[in-house]
């Protein structure tokens, strides 16, 4: 991943998790970030197939998954010495944001929100179901508060704990951060911040989009002319785009040169090109939900115009 998107992704992580005052315990966290992360016990990818497996397979459970004390209800090298593991929340429901990552919203025990509050406990680590063909989370067993997680560089799930003095110091650096002005009330900080969030998942969304083309036309698998339906397929439906460059072969440029014997108003070469867009349009046929074959055509035949 570029440095520009790691900025924004951890950008919109702390945005995301950030309190500004109230409960010292939040009730919506981070519970693994976006994109490849990075972990002690095996790298693996956070995307929207994930987020949607993993949602699926909390609601077909239909139980909510504890939130433990240093992964107590692993048990072995986990267990605590009296064997109990203890909650100290309980994860109520599931849910994603693209660029931000799979999110929970918790209902706390009173002890874990005591433990949370005194500082005692900074990190939330889950604990993940992760598919071996390609490193994708499918699920979660359960989470642990902790303060060795095993993700790197995790956000903590409180970035400060209230005094009145620290909350005055954190909003006032959000209103810098945000550039808004210095006597802005939290309504208005809050909306600002959620509007930078939503630029940040736009910009990092076009980013992704950016590079998959980028990566589809250097292998080989795309031409010019289908730049456009390849941008706009991987906007609309990145598992799609990946699904279709999986199984897509690669052009075959027959090349550019005008042959020797080309009729003065260019009708060989306009039909070499026809003839080249139908056979990529029927080999392919993910471009069918995107554009009829004549269309394709044509803008085959106004893209190759732009280029002589």
């Amino acid at each position: 991943m570029k440095k520009e998107s790691r900025k924004e992704n951890r950008e919109m992580r702390a945005l995301s998790s950030a309190v500004l005052s109230g409960d010292s315990a939040p009730s919506r966290v981070v519970l693994v970030p976006w994109g490849k992360v990075e972990s002690t016990n095996g790298d693996f990818v956070v995307d929207d197939e994930s987020v949607r497996l993993a949602i699926e397979a909390f609601e077909q459970h239909a139980t909510d998954l504890p939130i433990d004390y240093e992964h107590q209800t692993l048990g072995g090298s986990y267990a605590s010495p009296t064997g109990q593991a203890p909650a100290a929340g309980w994860i109520k429901r599931l849910f994603g944001e693209e660029g931000v990552g799979l999110q929970a919203e918790i209902e706390w025990t009173p002890q874990g929100r005591e433990m949370i509050g005194a500082k005692e406990y900074r990190y939330l680590s889950p604990v993940a179901i992760v598919r071996k063909s390609d490193r994708k989370l499918i699920g979660l067993h359960s989470a642990a508060l902790t303060n060795k997680p095993a993700i790197v560089g995790m956000e903590p799930i409180v970035n400060r704990c209230g005094t009145d003095s620290e909350d005055a110091n954190a909003l006032t650096l959000l209103r810098s951060e945000l550039g808004v002005a210095e006597d802005a009330d939290v309504e208005e900080v809050l909306i600002m911040a959620g509007r930078r969030m939503a630029e940040l998942e736009r910009e990092s969304r076009r980013r992704r989009v950016e590079d998959r083309v980028r990566d589809a036309m250097r292998s080989g698998k795309l031409v010019e002319a289908q730049r456009s339906w390849a941008e706009e397929l991987a906007a609309r439906d990145e598992s799609l785009f990946d699904e279709w460059f999986q199984t897509a072969p690669v052009v075959i440029v027959t090349g550019t040169s005008v042959p020797p014997n080309r009729s003065e108003n260019g009708q060989p070469r306009c039909q070499a090109i026809v003839s080249r867009a139908r056979s990529e349009y029927r080999s392919q046929p993910l471009l069918a939900q995107l554009t009829s074959e004549e269309a394709y055509v044509k803008d085959a035949l106004k893209q190759n115009a732009k280029v002589a």
